[in-house]
């Protein structure tokens, strides 16, 4: 039985003109534990710095899934969400923030990721829904609400795990897509039609110097080895 109240308060002790507020405390506070659900709070102490991502708060289902308890969650700090989380998938979770703009300041984020539990040698998947519930006072996001729902079992067969491999690799991206500055978005296009440093130059009305360290800017930030690769990256995301 989940205790309503904490540090092991009764309602009944509480003042009768704040009875009603403990209750729908209580009430709520159950709820939220009870729910066939995963239910946490993230935090960037950093504006804009996925490496500042921390853990705020767990569920308690949240909890008996991933074998944490809230000191150890507390004690890994920054490296909690890296270990929690498969390698391939790191960027999904903090990419909640990057989606939080202008555009969409009011649209849910929506990722499929892996977690391994702790003392696990496999990995659970969850289907995720974040939104942005607090922010810098520049405007950036600080904290985010989410709520995932644990699928692993319906993804064993092969097109449902294909299509959420793809999908993961869809937001990887976009996450890589949306750290490109205007410039580099235009320079990544001609590169995609095959245009030299010679011609983006050219057209552009730079220098050939520049037009090169936009090139390697871009290697760098999609995260691919060479121009092929950065052309294939370009032509996946319709640039």
């Amino acid at each position: 039985m989940l205790n309503p109240l904490p540090y092991n308060i009764h309602i009944e002790e509480i003042p009768e003109p704040y009875r009603v507020y403990a209750e729908k405390a209580a009430f709520a506070n159950n709820i939220l534990h009870s729910l066939p659900a995963i239910i946490y709070i993230n935090q960037l102490d950093i504006p804009g710095d996925s490496n500042s991502m921390r853990n705020l708060w767990y569920n308690q289902r949240g909890h008996e899934l991933i074998g944490y308890s809230r000191e150890e969650i507390d004690q890994l700090k920054y490296d909690f969400l890296r270990t929690l989380i498969h390698p391939d998938d790191h960027e999904i979770v903090p990419s909640s923030y990057c989606w939080h703009s202008a555009d969409h300041s009011e649209m849910t984020f929506i990722c499929i990721y892996r977690i391994k539990p702790k003392n696990s040698t496999q990995y659970h998947w969850l289907y995720n829904q974040t939104i942005v519930i607090g922010f810098f006072e520049d405007g950036s996001p600080q904290k985010s609400l989410s709520v995932a729902m644990e699928i692993s079992e319906v993804m064993h067969a092969d097109n449902q795990l294909n299509n959420a491999l793809k999908e993961i690799s869809r937001l990887q991206r976009e996450l890589r897509l949306s750290h490109l500055t205007t410039r580099e978005k235009e320079i990544l296009a001609l590169i995609a039609k095959g245009k030299t440093d010679k011609e983006i130059a050219s057209e552009l009305f730079i220098s050939i110097t520049t037009a090169k360290k936009h090139r390697t800017n871009l290697i760098v930030k999609t995260e691919v080895k060479n121009t092929a690769e950065l052309v294939a990256f370009a032509m996946e995301n319709g640039r």
